[in-house]
């Protein structure tokens, strides 16, 4: 019987997982961005998704996908570099994140007050991130100047549970179906 409450306890955390969503907006004021705050979490591991298009002129000419790869062809002038596959440049300039993550890219790190590129790693449309302790992660929009942004991504984070429960959840399973199998043949 113990052991059935064990197997039931893995089942719940196995269908309990936690999720967190939010909206990572691109805006800001000049080169900083927007810092959104996507939940504290417990030390293990989550999975990060991102959907959505944000457009770094405002005027649906510049989208760009959570890879940072235009979602079409980018039709504002002088930004060829982008065409087809990105740039972790701008202007001149590189984003937040430096060589980590393409201009337009959805990254994220784990401190309040990133300041400089090696506190930034690239979430893109999707991210396992291992943390060792307890913390926030934090998002933004990898980009050199935000006034002008406009979209969103819409991001998710959910634990990946570990493989040790699952293992106790077949065990479990198993064990209950011996048990039925034998109250059925009694």
């Amino acid at each position: 019987m113990k052991f059935l409450r064990l197997v039931i306890s893995a089942l719940a955390l196995v269908c309990a997982q936690a999720s967190f969503a939010s909206t990572v907006s691109p805006g800001g004021s000049g080169s900083s961005g927007i810092l959104t705050d996507l939940g504290s979490f417990a030390a293990g591991t989550y999975q990060i998704t991102a959907t959505g298009i944000v457009d770094l002129v405002g005027n649906g000419s510049f989208r760009m996908t959570p890879d940072g790869l235009p979602e079409t062809t980018v039709t504002s002038p002088n930004y060829p570099y982008f065409n087809p596959s990105g740039s972790y440049l701008a202007d001149g300039n590189y984003g937040a994140a430096g060589t980590n993550a393409l201009i337009g890219a959805l990254i994220g790190t784990l401190t309040s007050t990133p300041s400089s590129a090696s506190d930034w790693f690239l979430i893109g449309s999707s991210k396992i991130l291992t943390l060792v302790t307890a913390g926030h992660i934090y998002a933004s929009v990898n980009d050199t100047y935000h006034n002008n942004n406009t979209g969103a991504f819409n991001v998710s984070v959910t634990a990946v549970p570990e493989p040790g429960t699952y293992a106790l959840l077949l065990a479990g399973l198993g064990l209950m179906g011996t048990i039925t199998l034998r109250r059925r043949r009694d």
